[in-house]
């Protein structure tokens, strides 16, 4: 039976992976900031909004925006997920943060959500191949709101991951970046990348 490699290996071959998952969550912040204060802005004490169809549309905008930045990291997350708990497993008493197997439960269960989402509109699609373009924009919107809470568990989480690999990294190579200094250094390459509105 192969060896499984070191944390160390293991987190260095998800560079990649990982650099896209920065950007998400950087992007994702900027997203979820601006919404934040476009709703304390237009809404009164009790939270309602002062135009409700405005409201909405500004809410389905951020959803199809958190959407599109995911995109790039939806396919690689479950093994994100599979990697850091395999480092987790193998760092035991070494580093580990108590929160970070709650946070990867919390990720996989926010990730399964999210797929639910896209399955539901890839069976929507496959049964009405010949909608019209309205009817595939409000289902593409509906697909995105179900899967804000799911994304939302992402951007709250998702740096776990990135601590773990930081982590993995740091016992095998003293002196590397700490996490949170590692996410700063992605910016500037995260907003390079940022689609153009």
């Amino acid at each position: 039976m192969p060896r499984s490699p070191s944390p160390e290996i293991a987190a260095s071959d998800q560079r990649p992976s990982l650099t896209r998952l920065s950007g998400f969550l950087l992007r994702a912040e900027d997203v979820t900031t601006a919404w934040e204060r476009y709703a304390d802005e237009h809404t009164d004490l009790d939270g309602w909004p002062y135009d409700q169809d405005a409201f909405d549309r500004r809410m389905a905008a951020r959803d199809a925006a958190l959407w599109r930045l995911f995109a790039p990291v939806r396919d690689e997350a479950a093994h994100l997920l599979d990697t850091a708990e395999a480092i987790v497993d193998q760092l035991a008493g070494r580093s580990v943060q108590t929160r970070w197997v709650w946070q990867l439960d919390q990720l996989r269960s926010a990730l399964e959500r999210v797929a639910a989402a896209q399955t539901a509109f890839t069976d929507w699609q496959d049964t009405h191949p010949h909608m019209s373009d309205e009817l595939v924009h409000r289902a593409r919107a509906a697909r995105n709101k179900r899967a804000w809470e799911g994304l939302n568990d992402w951007i709250t989480h998702g740096r776990a991951v990135l601590e773990i690999h930081a982590t993995a990294l740091r016992a095998g190579r003293p002196g590397v970046r700490r996490p949170l200094q590692a996410l700063t250094v992605v910016r500037s390459a995260a907003t390079a990348q940022a689609p153009r509105r």
